[in-house]
């Protein structure tokens, strides 16, 4: 049976609000930070802005990251030798809704679309443009 169930359902299923993980975890005796997970998958560039991490079961973790190219947030599930098992992508306007099209250029700006989607997330909505 095929799953209706879109990839922004599942993130919000099975990691919880955005921002609700943490900001480093230990994985095989390592502590890593957010910044290390994009060094070590290789993601470090300035579209792509860590979110948070998870553990889950089965020696299993995930980071979940906004990737500004794709204008997506993205998840990474993975083992304790850092092997991806499973990726999710849902676009940021499944978040934003009408702000995603309303933003104009500024959706090409990923730290201005992280700290629009962080606001709408944690209910901050009328702060400062931008």
């Amino acid at each position: 049976m095929v799953s209706s169930e879109t990839d922004k359902e599942i993130i919000d299923r099975e990691f919880g609000p955005l921002w609700s993980g943490v900001d480093s975890i230990s994985v095989a005796d390592r502590i890593f930070t957010i910044l290390e997970l994009k060094r070590a998958f290789d993601l470090v560039a300035d579209d792509v802005v860590g979110i948070d991490l998870h553990l889950l079961p089965q020696d299993l973790f995930a980071f979940r990251f906004y990737d500004g190219d794709d204008r997506c947030v993205a998840v990474y599930v993975f083992d304790k030798e850092l092997n991806i098992t499973r990726e999710y992508r849902a676009h940021i306007a499944e978040w934003l809704q009408d702000d995603y099209y309303n933003s104009g250029m500024e959706a090409f700006f990923a730290g201005n679309m992280v700290r629009k989607l962080r606001r709408k997330v944690k209910g901050e909505e009328g702060g400062p443009p931008g």
